[in-house]
Protein backbone atom coordinates (compact mmCIF):
# COMPACT_ATOMS: atom_id res chain seq x y z
CA UNK A 1 0.00 0.00 0.00
CA UNK A 2 1.37 3.41 -0.92
CA UNK A 3 1.58 6.07 1.48
CA UNK A 4 0.81 10.02 -0.18
CA UNK A 5 1.89 12.77 2.55
CA UNK A 6 0.21 16.05 2.97
CA UNK A 7 3.99 16.99 4.17
CA UNK A 8 3.28 20.97 3.85
CA UNK A 9 0.42 21.02 6.10
CA UNK A 10 -0.22 22.30 9.13
CA UNK A 11 -3.14 20.73 11.69
CA UNK A 12 -4.12 24.17 13.26
CA UNK A 13 -5.09 25.53 9.81
CA UNK A 14 -8.80 24.92 8.22
CA UNK A 15 -7.57 24.70 4.87
CA UNK A 16 -5.41 21.65 5.38
CA UNK A 17 -7.97 19.68 6.49
CA UNK A 18 -10.42 20.99 3.94
CA UNK A 19 -7.97 19.86 1.06
CA UNK A 20 -7.49 16.79 2.75
CA UNK A 21 -11.24 15.47 2.73
CA UNK A 22 -11.38 17.14 -1.45
CA UNK A 23 -8.98 15.09 -2.33
CA UNK A 24 -10.00 12.05 -0.65
CA UNK A 25 -12.86 12.54 -2.48
CA UNK A 26 -11.29 12.92 -5.86
CA UNK A 27 -9.19 9.96 -5.74
CA UNK A 28 -12.45 7.94 -4.55
CA UNK A 29 -14.26 9.25 -7.56
CA UNK A 30 -11.32 8.15 -9.65
CA UNK A 31 -11.49 4.78 -8.29
CA UNK A 32 -9.02 4.59 -6.09
CA UNK A 33 -9.56 2.34 -2.56
CA UNK A 34 -7.93 5.10 -0.55
CA UNK A 35 -7.55 5.37 3.38
CA UNK A 36 -7.59 8.52 5.12
CA UNK A 37 -5.31 8.81 8.30
CA UNK A 38 -3.12 11.34 10.37
CA UNK A 39 0.82 10.59 10.84
CA UNK A 40 2.94 13.31 13.44
CA UNK A 41 -0.16 16.37 12.57
CA UNK A 42 -0.18 15.74 8.93
CA UNK A 43 -3.07 14.38 6.45
CA UNK A 44 -1.76 10.59 4.20
CA UNK A 45 -3.57 9.27 1.88
CA UNK A 46 -2.89 5.25 1.13
CA UNK A 47 -4.00 3.18 -1.51
CA UNK A 48 -2.27 0.27 -4.04
CA UNK A 49 -0.38 2.19 -6.06
CA UNK A 50 -1.26 5.78 -5.08
CA UNK A 51 1.53 7.73 -7.04
CA UNK A 52 2.36 10.66 -7.44
CA UNK A 53 1.21 10.86 -10.99
CA UNK A 54 -1.99 8.76 -10.04
CA UNK A 55 -2.61 11.61 -7.93
CA UNK A 56 -1.54 14.11 -10.43
CA UNK A 57 -4.03 12.57 -13.31
CA UNK A 58 -6.70 12.33 -10.84
CA UNK A 59 -6.96 15.93 -9.80
CA UNK A 60 -6.30 17.38 -13.50
CA UNK A 61 -9.50 14.61 -14.95
CA UNK A 62 -11.42 15.87 -11.74
CA UNK A 63 -10.94 19.46 -12.66
CA UNK A 64 -11.65 18.88 -16.61
CA UNK A 65 -15.05 17.40 -15.22
CA UNK A 66 -16.25 20.57 -13.84
CA UNK A 67 -15.61 23.06 -16.52
CA UNK A 68 -19.15 22.77 -17.67
CA UNK A 69 -20.91 23.46 -14.86
CA UNK A 70 -18.91 25.42 -13.67
CA UNK A 71 -18.30 27.46 -17.04
CA UNK A 72 -22.34 28.16 -17.20
CA UNK A 73 -23.54 31.34 -16.09
CA UNK A 74 -26.83 33.07 -15.90
CA UNK A 75 -28.24 35.94 -18.17
CA UNK A 76 -26.38 38.24 -16.12
CA UNK A 77 -22.93 36.86 -16.56
CA UNK A 78 -22.84 35.28 -12.95
CA UNK A 79 -22.63 31.20 -12.34
CA UNK A 80 -25.09 29.87 -12.29
CA UNK A 81 -24.42 27.12 -9.77
CA UNK A 82 -23.05 30.28 -6.78
CA UNK A 83 -24.57 29.72 -3.53
CA UNK A 84 -24.73 33.52 -2.91
CA UNK A 85 -25.18 36.40 -5.85
CA UNK A 86 -26.40 39.89 -6.03
CA UNK A 87 -29.65 40.23 -5.09
CA UNK A 88 -32.13 39.15 -7.37
CA UNK A 89 -35.09 42.10 -8.17
CA UNK A 90 -37.50 40.87 -10.20
CA UNK A 91 -39.77 37.46 -10.88
CA UNK A 92 -38.16 36.81 -14.11
CA UNK A 93 -34.22 36.63 -12.83
CA UNK A 94 -35.55 33.94 -10.40
CA UNK A 95 -37.28 32.06 -12.32
CA UNK A 96 -34.12 32.10 -15.60
CA UNK A 97 -31.39 31.17 -12.74
CA UNK A 98 -33.99 28.41 -11.10
CA UNK A 99 -34.15 27.12 -14.94
CA UNK A 100 -30.42 27.15 -15.20
CA UNK A 101 -29.87 25.46 -12.26
CA UNK A 102 -32.60 22.90 -12.37
CA UNK A 103 -30.75 21.90 -16.21
CA UNK A 104 -27.70 21.67 -14.82
CA UNK A 105 -28.99 19.48 -11.63
CA UNK A 106 -30.85 17.30 -13.97
CA UNK A 107 -28.02 16.59 -16.51
CA UNK A 108 -25.80 15.65 -13.90
CA UNK A 109 -28.52 13.01 -12.54
CA UNK A 110 -28.83 11.15 -16.13
CA UNK A 111 -24.91 11.35 -15.74
CA UNK A 112 -25.04 9.69 -12.56
CA UNK A 113 -22.57 12.29 -11.25
CA UNK A 114 -23.70 11.51 -7.71
CA UNK A 115 -20.27 13.36 -6.13
CA UNK A 116 -21.14 16.91 -8.46
CA UNK A 117 -24.82 16.37 -7.04
CA UNK A 118 -23.36 16.06 -3.08
CA UNK A 119 -20.78 18.70 -3.37
CA UNK A 120 -23.99 21.10 -4.84
CA UNK A 121 -26.09 20.17 -2.28
CA UNK A 122 -23.39 21.19 0.57
CA UNK A 123 -22.61 24.08 -1.35
CA UNK A 124 -26.34 25.43 -1.67
CA UNK A 125 -28.48 27.82 -3.19
CA UNK A 126 -29.82 31.21 -3.37
CA UNK A 127 -32.89 31.51 -1.13
CA UNK A 128 -36.02 32.23 -2.43
CA UNK A 129 -38.21 30.68 0.38
CA UNK A 130 -36.27 32.64 3.05
CA UNK A 131 -38.20 36.00 3.71
CA UNK A 132 -37.67 38.80 6.88
CA UNK A 133 -40.66 40.47 8.92
CA UNK A 134 -40.63 43.07 5.75
CA UNK A 135 -41.18 40.01 3.14
CA UNK A 136 -37.92 40.83 2.15
CA UNK A 137 -35.68 38.02 0.36
CA UNK A 138 -32.52 36.77 2.43
CA UNK A 139 -30.75 35.19 -0.06
CA UNK A 140 -27.58 34.10 1.42
CA UNK A 141 -29.78 32.30 3.98
CA UNK A 142 -28.96 29.29 1.81
CA UNK A 143 -25.44 28.83 1.27
CA UNK A 144 -23.17 26.80 3.44
CA UNK A 145 -21.27 29.10 5.90
CA UNK A 146 -17.97 27.30 4.12
CA UNK A 147 -18.76 29.48 1.28
CA UNK A 148 -17.11 32.41 2.33
CA UNK A 149 -15.94 34.18 -0.78
CA UNK A 150 -16.04 38.16 -1.14
CA UNK A 151 -19.16 39.93 -1.89
CA UNK A 152 -17.21 43.22 -2.73
CA UNK A 153 -18.45 44.49 -6.74
CA UNK A 154 -20.55 41.86 -7.89
CA UNK A 155 -17.98 38.68 -6.69
CA UNK A 156 -19.33 34.89 -6.84
CA UNK A 157 -17.98 31.86 -5.46
CA UNK A 158 -18.24 30.53 -8.80
CA UNK A 159 -17.57 32.28 -11.56
CA UNK A 160 -14.48 34.45 -9.37
CA UNK A 161 -12.84 31.40 -7.86
CA UNK A 162 -13.94 27.54 -9.19
CA UNK A 163 -13.52 28.85 -12.87
CA UNK A 164 -10.12 30.71 -12.42
CA UNK A 165 -8.40 27.78 -10.39
CA UNK A 166 -10.04 25.47 -13.21
CA UNK A 167 -8.19 27.54 -16.26
CA UNK A 168 -5.49 27.54 -14.32
CA UNK A 169 -4.59 24.12 -13.14
CA UNK A 170 -5.28 22.77 -16.28
CA UNK A 171 -2.53 24.63 -18.02
CA UNK A 172 0.31 23.62 -15.10
CA UNK A 173 2.93 21.30 -16.05
CA UNK A 174 3.01 17.88 -15.31
CA UNK A 175 3.97 17.17 -12.00
CA UNK A 176 2.84 21.06 -10.53
CA UNK A 177 -0.51 19.76 -9.15
CA UNK A 178 1.20 16.91 -6.72
CA UNK A 179 4.01 19.41 -5.95
CA UNK A 180 1.44 21.86 -4.89
CA UNK A 181 -0.43 19.02 -3.15
CA UNK A 182 2.71 17.60 -0.93
CA UNK A 183 3.72 21.20 -0.19
CA UNK A 184 7.05 20.20 -2.15
CA UNK A 185 6.29 23.39 -4.59
CA UNK A 186 3.25 25.42 -4.11
CA UNK A 187 2.40 28.24 -6.93
CA UNK A 188 -0.53 30.86 -6.27
CA UNK A 189 -1.31 31.98 -9.54
CA UNK A 190 -4.60 34.01 -8.52
CA UNK A 191 -3.08 35.94 -5.90
CA UNK A 192 1.00 35.65 -5.22
CA UNK A 193 1.00 38.24 -2.84
CA UNK A 194 2.02 38.45 1.08
CA UNK A 195 -1.39 39.21 1.44
CA UNK A 196 -3.22 37.11 -1.03
CA UNK A 197 -6.64 35.73 -0.22
CA UNK A 198 -6.88 32.95 -3.05
CA UNK A 199 -7.53 30.43 0.16
CA UNK A 200 -11.19 31.91 -0.11
CA UNK A 201 -11.41 32.27 3.72
CA UNK A 202 -9.92 28.82 4.69
CA UNK A 203 -6.78 30.51 6.36
CA UNK A 204 -5.15 33.54 7.31
CA UNK A 205 -4.48 35.63 3.95
CA UNK A 206 -1.36 34.57 2.38
CA UNK A 207 -0.05 32.82 -0.45
CA UNK A 208 -0.82 28.83 -1.10
CA UNK A 209 -1.00 26.66 -3.74
CA UNK A 210 -3.73 26.94 -6.15
CA UNK A 211 -4.31 22.66 -6.47
CA UNK A 212 -4.51 22.72 -2.52
CA UNK A 213 -7.28 25.82 -2.87
CA UNK A 214 -9.10 23.30 -5.34
CA UNK A 215 -9.40 20.72 -2.93
CA UNK A 216 -9.98 22.61 -0.30
CA UNK A 217 -13.07 23.96 -1.72
CA UNK A 218 -13.92 20.96 -2.85
CA UNK A 219 -13.98 19.24 0.99
CA UNK A 220 -17.47 21.56 1.15
CA UNK A 221 -18.79 18.36 0.08
CA UNK A 222 -18.07 16.71 2.49
CA UNK A 223 -20.22 19.14 5.33
CA UNK A 224 -24.12 18.69 4.45
CA UNK A 225 -26.13 21.42 4.52
CA UNK A 226 -29.72 21.66 5.96
CA UNK A 227 -32.39 24.29 4.73
CA UNK A 228 -34.84 25.77 6.87
CA UNK A 229 -38.06 27.37 5.74
CA UNK A 230 -36.88 30.93 7.82
CA UNK A 231 -33.79 31.52 9.17
CA UNK A 232 -29.94 30.32 8.09
CA UNK A 233 -29.37 26.84 6.63
CA UNK A 234 -27.41 24.57 9.24
CA UNK A 235 -24.42 23.95 7.62
CA UNK A 236 -22.53 20.76 9.33
CA UNK A 237 -19.12 21.22 10.66
CA UNK A 238 -19.90 25.12 11.44
CA UNK A 239 -21.29 26.72 15.52
CA UNK A 240 -22.82 29.73 16.22
CA UNK A 241 -23.86 33.09 14.40
CA UNK A 242 -23.25 36.59 13.45
CA UNK A 243 -19.80 37.95 15.22
CA UNK A 244 -19.57 34.43 17.28
CA UNK A 245 -18.88 31.63 14.57
CA UNK A 246 -16.72 28.50 14.77
CA UNK A 247 -15.92 25.78 12.13
CA UNK A 248 -15.12 22.36 13.31
CA UNK A 249 -13.17 19.09 12.42
CA UNK A 250 -11.88 15.57 13.67
CA UNK A 251 -8.63 14.09 14.31
CA UNK A 252 -8.79 10.27 14.16
CA UNK A 253 -5.90 7.36 14.65
CA UNK A 254 -6.27 4.90 12.52
CA UNK A 255 -7.55 4.57 8.48
CA UNK A 256 -10.56 5.90 7.50
CA UNK A 257 -12.44 5.65 4.44
CA UNK A 258 -14.70 8.69 3.02
CA UNK A 259 -17.80 7.10 3.98
CA UNK A 260 -16.86 6.81 7.87
CA UNK A 261 -15.26 10.28 7.83
CA UNK A 262 -18.50 11.63 6.31
CA UNK A 263 -20.39 10.44 8.70
CA UNK A 264 -18.53 11.41 11.57
CA UNK A 265 -18.33 15.17 10.25
CA UNK A 266 -22.08 15.42 9.84
CA UNK A 267 -22.81 13.33 13.56
CA UNK A 268 -24.40 15.34 15.93
CA UNK A 269 -21.69 13.73 18.35
CA UNK A 270 -19.06 15.64 17.09
CA UNK A 271 -20.84 18.97 16.81
CA UNK A 272 -22.03 18.25 20.67
CA UNK A 273 -18.11 17.46 21.68
CA UNK A 274 -17.51 20.55 19.61
CA UNK A 275 -19.54 22.80 21.31
CA UNK A 276 -17.73 22.45 24.57
CA UNK A 277 -17.32 25.80 26.53
CA UNK A 278 -19.67 27.84 24.45
CA UNK A 279 -22.34 28.26 27.03
CA UNK A 280 -25.08 29.11 23.88
CA UNK A 281 -24.23 25.70 22.69
CA UNK A 282 -23.23 22.62 24.73
CA UNK A 283 -24.88 20.16 27.12
CA UNK A 284 -22.60 19.10 29.68
CA UNK A 285 -24.41 15.80 29.43
CA UNK A 286 -24.49 15.35 25.58
CA UNK A 287 -20.73 16.07 25.37
CA UNK A 288 -20.04 13.37 27.60
CA UNK A 289 -22.44 11.18 25.97
CA UNK A 290 -20.83 12.46 22.11
CA UNK A 291 -16.84 11.95 24.02
CA UNK A 292 -17.46 8.71 24.51
CA UNK A 293 -19.23 7.81 20.74
CA UNK A 294 -16.27 9.54 19.20
CA UNK A 295 -13.52 7.82 21.36
CA UNK A 296 -14.93 4.90 20.48
CA UNK A 297 -14.50 4.96 16.24
CA UNK A 298 -11.20 6.70 16.96
CA UNK A 299 -11.36 10.20 17.47
CA UNK A 300 -8.48 11.51 18.65
CA UNK A 301 -9.66 15.31 19.79
CA UNK A 302 -11.44 17.77 18.21
CA UNK A 303 -10.05 21.36 16.74
CA UNK A 304 -12.44 24.40 16.34
CA UNK A 305 -11.50 27.18 14.04
CA UNK A 306 -12.83 30.44 15.29
CA UNK A 307 -14.14 32.57 12.74
CA UNK A 308 -12.94 36.21 11.99
CA UNK A 309 -14.94 39.08 10.07
CA UNK A 310 -12.47 42.06 8.83
CA UNK A 311 -13.11 44.25 6.23
CA UNK A 312 -17.01 46.44 5.77
CA UNK A 313 -20.14 45.67 7.73
CA UNK A 314 -21.18 45.90 3.85
CA UNK A 315 -18.80 43.36 2.48
CA UNK A 316 -17.36 41.48 5.29
CA UNK A 317 -14.39 38.94 4.91
CA UNK A 318 -14.90 35.95 6.97
CA UNK A 319 -11.63 33.57 7.61
CA UNK A 320 -10.89 30.42 9.67
CA UNK A 321 -8.55 32.00 12.10
CA UNK A 322 -6.24 29.04 13.87
CA UNK A 323 -7.00 26.65 15.68
CA UNK A 324 -7.91 25.68 19.62
CA UNK A 325 -8.16 22.09 20.67
CA UNK A 326 -11.01 20.59 22.19
CA UNK A 327 -10.49 17.69 24.87
CA UNK A 328 -12.49 14.58 24.78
Amino acid sequence: MTRFVMAGADQEVLLHHMAFYGLGDILEEADVDVLLTWEDGRPVLLGEGLEPDVIENAVRAHVEGRREWVAQTNDDGRGTMSPRLTAFTADEQWQSHQTGREEILDRLAAQHRWGDLRYLAALGEPSYWSVNRRNEVLQDDGASRFEMQPRNRGSEFVGNRLRPLAEKLLVRKPGQIVAGLDGSAASDELGGKPDSVSATGMTTPGPVDSALVWCALWGIGWFPLAHRVSGTAVTSGHLGRSRREWFYVPVWRGRWRPARARSILASAQLRDAASTGLTDEHDPLGGRAASTWLRARGVAGVLRFPIGRFGSDNAPERRALRAEAIPL
